[in-house]
């Protein structure tokens, strides 16, 4: 599904589209649905919307398709999750190392996983395969969707009319650069926690 079937089914269905796009973008369709957010402020216009409750729809959705895929990996595990995951290039091997690094790092992961193509997706499946606790995932989880979602949106009416040249031209830059940001953030965090531990 291209742009401009979704911009399309936005105008068509209104709000609902919006949280459905959402939602099936994070269960595993690979949708590009980082346009919509990108775009907030132009299918506001042309689909006669409020932006806020484009944003409110679109974490909405993102939040159910994070919850489904939560209580999925908690109900099947990685290793039958891995037959479906393959067709997104997330192998049981690939899946097992993020489940290995989501038990130390699981928050991080899970904050970052927004911006980075796959682990979007595989996140909230490692995040109930390895028992994290619901509330501490909802939290996290939601938060961290709305965090995602108000990023690119700012940033989509920062770029103004350039926003489509700008994703055609280069296809996903933001979230990359952000997800470094937030990984360097976070690994100074607890070095720094780390360090404080030391000297004490």
């Amino acid at each position: 599904m291209n742009h401009h079937t979704m911009i399309n089914l936005i105008t068509h269905y209104s709000y609902p589209g919006i949280f459905l796009l959402l939602f099936i973008g994070i269960v595993g369709i690979p949708l590009p649905v980082e346009i919509i957010l990108l775009g907030a402020g132009y299918i506001a216009l042309k689909a006669n919307l409020h932006i806020g409750g484009i944003i409110g729809f679109a974490w909405l959705g993102a939040c159910a398709g994070m919850t489904l895929n939560y209580l999925l990996g908690q109900s099947i595990g990685l290793k039958r999750i891995s037959k479906v995951t393959k067709w997104i290039k997330l192998s049981e091997n690939r899946l097992e190392k993020w489940a290995e690094l989501f038990k130390k790092h699981g928050a991080i992961l899970l904050l970052v996983g927004y911006y980075v193509a796959g682990l979007r997706h595989a996140a909230p499946f490692i995040a109930g395969a390895t028992r994290m606790r619901f509330t501490k995932f909802m939290s996290i989880s939601y938060f961290g969707a709305l965090a995602w979602i108000l990023v690119i949106v700012l940033l989509g009416q920062k770029l103004g009319k350039a926003w489509h040249h700008i994703y055609t031209q280069f296809h996903h830059p933001i979230w990359i650069i952000v997800a470094v940001i937030i990984i360097g953030l976070g690994l100074l965090t607890k070095m720094m926690v780390h360090q404080r531990r030391v000297t004490s």
